[in-house]
């Protein structure tokens, strides 16, 4: 009964210790998961050719988004989706502060999202904004 109570406890401390991913580990986990999106996306839309490619870099990222689930299907923020992401991403620990640092751009830039926009060109604001959180996101 003893170990079972002392084996119990030592549980709960590793967990409460260690079961929650760091700050780097989590963004670390987030970039390349990003990157492999990237990759994904890019083979999907078949460019003409490199100028196309490099023309439509913001339909990249915004099919990146769109596929993790920052973005809803039609390529808007909701204040939802964009709850519902933070929720599922962010480790108890970082939700606070990531909800600062996130929903700064999401107010400053989601209403400008223009999904039908052949280039774009409306995410790059949102995705610059994002990137700036995101290097934040981790206290020094």
């Amino acid at each position: 009964m003893k170990c079972t109570i002392l084996c119990l406890i030592v549980f709960v401390y590793f967990v409460e210790t260690y079961g929650e991913k760091t700050c780097k580990q989590l963004v670390s986990d987030i970039t390349k998961r990003q990157l492999g999106g990237i990759s994904k996306c890019t083979k999907s839309m078949k460019f003409k050719n490199g100028k196309d490619k490099s023309q439509k870099m913001g339909c990249i990222l915004k099919c990146v988004m769109v596929k993790e689930g920052f973005l809803d299907a039609e390529g808007r923020m909701p204040k939802e989706q964009f709850d519902k992401f933070i929720e599922k991403e962010l480790s108890p620990s970082l939700k606070e502060r990531g909800l600062t640092l996130f929903d700064s751009c999401r107010a400053s830039h989601a209403d400008n999202l223009d999904p039908s926009e052949e280039f774009c060109k409306s995410y790059d604001p949102l995705v610059k904004c994002m990137l700036g959180a995101m290097t934040q996101l981790c206290p020094s």
